[in-house]
């Protein structure tokens, strides 16, 4: 229970300084999009703790490195955010506005990218285990709307198929080049509209041209060091990576595949509604629920790392404020 997250302020001395939330990896996008002077003050007020804390990549959710030296914010989260790459490239645009003068760059290996800045051993931080997914025949979700992989596949003899799954690139293309021989081509579609099954876009996809042996790959969510991973399974061929880059399979696949991406305005209402919207404090809930068990004479037994959170929202006007000269410093045409 819980959203973990490390947060990271680097010192001139060429340390840094380690902290610990248990509940603020799915709004830390929120806690830090309001400028440096709030984001740093944010990161202070969390609880300090020494580099027998540093999450690793099963349990944290989050995080941020702030380096005020070289004005670089470097961080992962949220959930709409993480997971939706159209809303997150308008949110990112919107924030560079507040943050005028700072590299923002989100961390898509996550912890491990965040340990490697600050000089933290990554290994150390990495514990992934590979999926156990036995299905490689590459049929579609039992619902429609279950899609958030899109699988494009060019034969050898030229025939582009297109297939609409579940279940994120990695557990499809671990097995490298084997998973070929389970492809049941009936279940491709030569031409796919992902709009008229969700209005979700998907966080993952891949495209794979078996003539030219190259394998390229898009992705949301965090695969730690997934490159590596997944070069050592398909030997021979070339294993691309483009992170939030999904424009690269819509490349290969030309008009054949469509992908719900709304229109720029749709997407800075939502995030206008996220960033104003009052949030309640996960304590509260948390001691509601000790209470109530506790009244019904069951022992309740609480780890002291589950009240590691520190909320201090600002207030309404003053985040309207800030988002306002955003909007008004934006390129309407980017939104």
């Amino acid at each position: 229970m819980g959203q973990r997250a490390n947060l990271i302020i680097p010192r001139s001395d060429n340390g840094y300084d380690l902290y610990y939330n248990h509940w603020c990896a799915n709004t830390l996008p929120i806690d830090l999009f309001w400028g440096p002077e709030y984001a740093e003050a944010f990161i202070r007020k969390q609880v300090q703790v020494d580099q027998s804390g540093w999450l690793n990549d099963i349990w944290a959710e989050g995080g941020v490195v702030m380096d005020a030296d070289r004005r670089v914010l470097l961080f992962y989260g949220g959930e709409d955010i993480r997971d939706d790459i159209p809303l997150r490239k308008h949110y990112l645009g919107l924030m560079r506005k507040v943050w005028a003068g700072w590299e923002l760059k989100w961390a898509d290996d996550g912890i491990a990218d965040l340990a490697a800045y600050v000089g933290f051993p990554v290994e150390k931080v990495i514990a992934s285990e590979e999926d156990d997914r036995t299905d490689l025949s590459l049929a579609p979700p039992q619902q429609l709307d279950w899609t958030d992989t899109v699988g494009s596949i060019r034969f050898e003899d030229g025939e582009l198929l297109l297939f609409p799954l579940t279940g994120g690139v990695e557990s499809y293309l671990q097995e490298g080049p084997n998973m070929l021989h389970s492809v049941r081509r009936s279940y491709g579609y030569p031409e796919f509209d992902l709009t008229e099954w969700t209005e979700d876009f998907p966080t993952d996809g891949f495209h794979i041209d078996v003539s030219a042996r190259t394998v390229d790959l898009w992705h949301a969510g965090v695969y730690t060091k997934l490159t590596n991973r997944l070069q050592s399974k398909w030997l021979g061929w070339r294993v691309i990576d483009h992170h939030t880059g999904y424009e690269k399979q819509l490349e290969y696949t030309k008009d054949k595949l469509k992908l719900p991406i709304r229109a720029s305005q749709s997407y800075l209402f939502t995030l206008s509604r996220m960033l104003l919207k009052d949030r309640s404090n996960p304590l509260n809930s948390l001691t509601d629920i000790i209470e109530t068990l506790t009244q019904k004479g069951e022992e309740v037994k609480v780890s002291p790392w589950a009240f590691a959170h520190h909320q201090d929202p600002l207030p309404i006007d003053v985040r309207k404020g800030i988002l306002r000269k955003a909007i008004n410093a934006t390129d309407q045409s980017l939104l």
